[in-house]
């Protein structure tokens, strides 16, 4: 038998071929799915968890003990307790030991700190001596060196008390320590980190000896590894650290972390699952009627072997066994093919997901296996007088029929769940992919009817080149079946592309708009002052970079930009309104580079007046006072030295402090303040014209203190009702718009309800008004105002504005801007892309599963097309028989020739514009996606699914190839046939 299966193989080579091209095809999606699922939930559960604070993964434990006479056995031996209860393979926990204590500064002032040992510590800070060796050595900081006046080398005393009879431990200061990365989760435990008092000591195990540093906390921490917050293995955390008691006391954050990832697998399974098993459905029935197709051969042997008396089990045998060897080779040929394309699509894989990738292959091979068996079955049952016939004998449409209606009843179904509100729970998920399938149906069985009342009709009338054509495509074995196929394959391509395009698009706008910018640095600088002029520093041009801030915990949230640098280095849509123009207030003040100032000033008071200038250096935001008192009664001219502003200063504030009565009630004598130069270059600062101007001056915005009036002389100050208050003495040149202009997104805050706008600026309320009121701002989304980032920096001055300072930068910003930034002394902490970002944020349908199903999508077109060629070639043989007959009838060999180009031809384009025609159909039944995020996020408006760019490229490139192809299957039914 198995001589006879391999010489009915051979003998067979085009349908052993078809069978091995049809099964690997399947195979390779199948294989490349688990590759893909496995690898990518890997690769994105190490994205997601670096993206996480230190902290946020960092299991830590305490118990409260004693250390005995030896500390170190101790500590291992605590050590090895929690490795058996709280096993976490490939962590790498660090052993410590903490206890409170409290130190005498030089002035008698006590405070809290706490002596600690910690595992790799030395390797973990940069220091300034020793690393800690033998029991009483200490390593502390420098601002503990500072507020205890020692350093290395000296002796300081620690206590467990403030109580005088508290027992003195004293530790010799080896080095001065500087923690290198405090994020990192080494320091996560909270013992080790500054939470009041002082900056700990760190010393080694043997300190830990004697009362009261015998009784310490012995901690123990550890980073959890990523495949261990993913659960691999069966690994669960959680319940682990639930039955850890015994230990001490467990604190567990990564439990909104393990859950993230566990969806974030759910959700990735469930994209691959709908991206592949389309494909294999369609691969199966195409495999079910090439196998129709193909069976001539089979029923010929079937009804020789039923003649000569064979078994039922000896038919079978023979019919099935010739499947074998092609499904097994497709099924090699797909494996390694779709292993192939996930190491391409998501990079090395695994041996768990080289097992899942054999089994799931062995899953599509015993599919396809039974699905001809069950083909060979009916044969085996099928009388040998029907088994002769040069064709088999027409089946009833029922069964047909009932498969139609069963598709369009679920196409109804998922449009309907798709429509609701979870479209993505039950058939909803299968929504377009549902209804484009019964859209083709319905378009093939049109395609039947017109193809033979078309072609009738044309031949009657004379028109024999399209009669031609539309008699030998209806003459066409399962031409309805074919052209399903192609169509329902171009419409989950054009479906997939339009899919992957929209949801890219959507994920990166997203991005952009949280960031507010292609590339974000968040950065510290010493101030506002000090970034900007690094800005500047970088990027002269203002082409790449931009300074930004964003305090989201203020009442409004306010985003801070320099609106000069906006359109070039944000990333500003639409749908935020028109850019900002912020205009510019010109300073009354021109920059201030001398080594000295004269101030000419007339004293009206009965007393001498202090007058101090405060101006803020525009290159580092330092403070420079300057002060000009006390100025005795009458008018003077005084000279006062200033350092600090070579570079340029700009004045910051005038402070008059005014004068009380006897019975504290402040005494309106004013001070007049007639003009400012300065010395070394030699120049006017501010004349009478300028002074005089009482528009270009402001008082405290919270109490009017003082009172102002501009005169020819200059500027006259005389104390208010509230001049006694704190702060009340200032008056500050007016150099940026107030109130302050403002973009506002969302409702009217609370507080505005019932009074003028406001912004809490370092604690000072700075009036402000509206500009304009826009849709959504960047990374504040949909509530928030947006303010000019120098006027700002300007009222807050060098009280420093609130909130996270960042750099914005463009795509193609040059590595130099950063590495000037960094030169300038701004420390960058992060450094997140719109790229990066987008590829992170949970997407829903399809979207998780990313590139894999688009080449689902694209096997299924290919799969599609090997059909198509195998009807091509069954239907050659007759073909040409009728060509032959035509042609000795009279029939024109051109005509002959379009005839057999044209079928093919039109069968592409009908696919094709079927399949697009039913995809288009399914989008506007199903609807739009009303978000394309896990999450629900829709702040900007969704894009198109099926936007023009993506369909007409997908459509055009199917188009090319399937005509190629169908140009080759012409060209191979012509030759041996007639001329």
């Amino acid at each position: 038998m198995f001589t006879i299966l391999w010489a009915a193989v051979r003998s067979r080579a085009a349908q052993t071929f078809t069978l091995l091209v049809l099964t690997a095809l399947p195979a390779a999606a199948a294989a490349a799915a688990p590759w893909y699922a496995l690898s990518t939930a890997g690769r994105d559960a190490a994205a997601t968890t670096a993206t996480v604070p230190a902290a946020e993964r960092t299991v830590i434990v305490h118990w409260d003990s004693d250390t005995g006479v030896d500390p170190e056995a101790a500590l291992d031996a605590f050590g090895d307790k929690v490795a058996q209860t709280l096993p976490m393979p490939g962590a790498d926990g660090a052993l410590g030991l903490s206890r409170a204590m409290t130190v005498v500064d030089p002035g008698g002032a006590a405070d809290h700190i706490n002596v600690d040992y910690l595992a790799g510590f030395c390797d973990r800070v940069r220091l300034t001596g020793d690393c800690p060796a033998r029991a009483g050595d200490a390593a502390i900081t420098k601002a503990v060196a500072e507020r205890l006046g020692v350093r290395p080398g000296a002796t300081l005393v620690v206590r467990g008390s403030v109580d005088a009879e508290a027992r003195r431990i004293p530790m010799r200061v080896t080095a001065l320590y500087e923690i290198t990365d405090p994020a990192a989760g080494h320091w996560a435990d909270s013992l080790f980190k500054v939470d009041s008092g002082l900056d700990p000591i760190f010393t080694v195990p043997r300190t830990f000896t004697g009362s009261p540093l015998s009784e310490p906390v012995f901690t123990w921490s550890a980073e959890v590894p990523v495949p261990l917050l993913r659960g691999d293995d069966g690994y669960d955390l959680g319940e682990l650290v639930a039955q850890s008691g015994a230990i001490g006391k467990v604190t567990d954050p990564t439990g909104p972390l393990r859950a993230e990832l566990a969806n974030a697998g759910v959700r990735l399974l469930r994209a691959v699952l709908l991206a592949a098993l389309p494909v294999l459905l369609l691969g199966w029935y195409a495999i079910a009627l090439a196998g129709r197709y193909t069976a001539r051969d089979r029923r010929r042997d079937a009804a020789l072997l039923k003649m000569r008396g064979g078994s039922r089990k000896r038919l079978l045998l023979l019919l099935s066994g010739q499947h074998v060897a092609p499904l097994l080779a497709g099924g090699l040929v797909g494996t390694a093919a779709g292993i192939a394309a996930g190491r391409i699509l998501a990079g090395g894989g695994s041996p768990a997901a080289a097992g899942w990738s054999l089994a799931a292959v062995a899953g599509v091979l015993l599919g396809a296996f039974v699905i001809l068996v069950v083909a060979d079955l009916l044969l085996i049952r099928t009388p040998v007088a029907v088994l002769q016939r040069e064709l088999p004998a027409a089946r009833a449409g029922r069964a047909a029929l009932l498969a139609d209606v069963l598709l369009i009843a679920l196409a109804v179904a998922a449009a309907y769940q798709a429509r609701s509100g979870s479209p993505d729970t039950g058939v909803g998920a299968i929504a377009p992919l549902a209804v484009s399938v019964a859209a083709v149906v319905l378009l093939a069985r049109l395609l039947i009817r017109a193809a033979d009342r078309g072609g009738g009709a044309a031949l009657r009338a004379g028109q024999l080149r399209f009669g031609l054509t539309a008699v030998r495509m209806s003459r066409l074995a399962g031409l309805d079946r074919v052209f399903a196929l192609l169509a329902v394959a171009v419409a989950m391509l054009v479906t997939a592309t339009g899919a992957a395009a929209a949801d890219r698009a959507a994920h990166t706008a997203r991005a952009e708009a949280e960031l507010g910018a292609d590339r974000v640095l968040t950065v510290r600088a010493a101030n506002w002052t000090a970034l900007r002029h690094a800005v500047a520093v970088a990027d002269p041009d203002g082409r790449y970079a931009m300074a930004a801030a964003v305090d989201a915990r203020s009442s409004p949230p306010v985003l801070a930009v320099d609106t000069g640098r906006l359109a070039a280095a944000g990333a500003w849509r639409a749908e935020f309104g028109p850019l900002p123009a912020l205009a510019d207030e010109p300073d009354p003040v021109p920059p201030i580079t001398g080594h000295a100032l004269v101030l000419r000033v007339r004293n009206d008071r009965a007393a001498p007046a202090d007058v101090d200038a405060v101006l803020q250096n525009e290159t580092t935001g330092a403070k420079v006072s300057v002060s000009f008192g006390p100025v005795p009664p009458g008018e003077h001219t005084v000279t006062a030295e200033l350092t600090g502003c070579a570079e340029g200063c700009r004045l910051a504030r005038w402070e008059l402090p005014a004068r009380l009565g006897p019975d504290g009630v402040p005494v309106p004598q004013p001070v007049t303040l007639h003009s400012l130069a300065q010395r070394g270059p030699d120049a006017g600062l501010l004349g009478a014209d300028l002074l005089a101007d009482a528009t270009r001056w402001r008082t405290g915005s919270n109490d009017v203190g003082l009172s102002l009036a501009g005169g020819p002389d200059g500027l006259t100050v005389a104390a208010g009702a509230g001049a006694a208050k704190p702060g009340a003495d200032r008056v500050f040149p007016v150099d940026t718009p107030l109130p302050l202009p403002l973009l506002q997104a969302g409702p009217v805050p609370v507080p505005w309800r019932l009074g003028e706008p406001t912004l809490n600026v370092s604690g000072a309320l700075v009036p402000a008004r509206v500009t304009a009121t826009v849709p959504a701002l960047p990374v504040l989304g949909a509530s928030g105002v947006l303010a000019d980032f120098d006027a700002l920096r300007r009222v807050a001055a060098e009280a420093g504005a609130p909130g996270v300072t960042q750099v914005w930068l463009t795509a193609d910003a040059p590595a130099a801007v950063v590495d000037r930034l960094k030169e300038a002394g701004v420390l960058v902490l992060t450094d997140e892309t719109a790229a990066a970002r987008a590829g992170r944020t949970a997407g829903r349908g399809t979207a998780p599963a990313g590139s894999f199903a688009l080449l689902c999508a694209v096997l299924a077109v290919l799969t599609a097309a090997a059909v198509g060629a195998v009807a091509a070639s069954v239907d050659r043989g007759p073909q040409r028989a009728s060509t032959t007959a035509l042609r000795v009838q009279g029939l024109p060999a051109a005509t002959a020739a379009a005839s057999r180009y044209l079928g093919p031809f039109v069968l592409v384009v009908g696919g094709v514009a079927g399949g697009v025609l039913a995809a288009v159909l399914a989008r506007r039944l199903t609807g739009e996606p009303g978000s394309y995020f896990e999450d629900g996020w829709r702040l900007l408006p969704p894009p198109e699914v099926l936007g023009w760019p993506p369909l007409l490229v997908s459509a055009l490139l199917t188009m090319l190839f399937l005509t190629g192809l169908a140009a080759v299957s012409a060209m191979a039914a012509g030759e041996g046939g007639p001329k």
